[in-house]
């Protein structure tokens, strides 16, 4: 297993995608790492405490951060901590008080749940569910254009969960990347 700081190539990678979500002041108020073993995991702690254990042997600085996501070589593909955290102005799909305890019970989000959408969102993108107040619910795939939302049957899944908030408690899966 190997720690180290992102590469040019990363970095790079890394605030194109954080500048696609809108949330590219991370990039200036954390400190970004990869933990490379099968994957290259895409770390995140704040600059003082990479300070504190820069340097200091014995300190795993896997549990120092949060992992946040995949590095990939074309793409970050984040997980739902890293979601939690990137929430930015994109890519938003608000759901109702009803959709999200569903949302976070695993199940999908039907139309009639779905109370507004970003002008970005299109068809088959990966989403950020969110309730009215904003906060970050989970990830999901939208399965309609935004346009025909309001037309469908109410009972029709509008976008598909990839994982949500509640997945921790159910499965422990809070670290994967989708």
């Amino acid at each position: 297993m190997e720690i180290r700081k992102l590469k040019q190539k990363e970095l790079k990678l890394l605030k194109n995608a954080l500048k696609f979500f809108g949330a590219e002041s991370l990039a200036e108020r954390y400190v970004f790492f990869i933990v490379e073993d099968e994957r290259k995991n895409l770390h995140m702690c704040t600059p003082e405490i990479f300070q504190l254990i820069n340097g200091v042997s014995g300190i795993n600085l896997r549990w120092a951060g949060i992992k946040v996501g995949e590095m990939g070589s074309r793409r970050v593909r984040f997980t739902l901590e890293g979601a939690y955290h990137i929430g930015g102005r994109r890519k938003r799909v608000f759901v109702s008080e009803r959709g999200e305890m569903l949302f976070l019970y695993g199940r999908d989000v039907f139309a009639s749940s779905v109370v507004g959408l970003d002008r970005d969102v299109e068809e088959n993108d990966v989403v950020f569910v969110v309730n009215r107040d904003g906060d970050v619910l989970g990830l999901g795939k939208m399965r309609y254009p935004p346009e025909r939302i309001k037309h469908l049957d109410k009972g029709t899944v509008a976008v598909q969960n990839l994982v949500d908030r509640g997945e921790y408690l159910r499965r422990m899966r809070l670290y994967d990347a989708f």
